[in-house]
């Protein structure tokens, strides 16, 4: 099964493949502030810090949301339009 670090907390759990990132940081209280839950609002962004390959590839709404506020480097993502398929450690924004 997939492991999920949270580098802010040291938290680390194991998760179902294909499991929403989102649900992952809600199921464990992680600081992870989430807004429309879209991928609009960029409410939810996070730093992927390894395993950025292991997360669904970007769509289009989370693709402009990301452009729009500067961050559209291969290192952040939008919590809420991420689905874990392999180890990741992601930190807050």
């Amino acid at each position: 099964m997939p492991k999920v670090k949270f580098k802010d907390t040291g938290d680390e759990v194991e998760v179902k493949a294909g499991t929403p990132l989102k649900d992952v940081a809600r199921d464990n209280g992680w600081p992870i502030a989430f807004g429309c839950e879209d991928g609009v609002c960029g409410t939810c962004l996070i730093e992927i810090l390894k395993g950025k390959e292991n997360l669904t590839p970007r769509e289009e709404v989370e693709f402009q949301t990301l452009d729009m506020m500067c961050m559209k480097d291969q290192k952040h993502r939008l919590a809420c339009q991420c689905k874990v398929n392999g180890d990741v450690e992601i930190k807050g924004m």
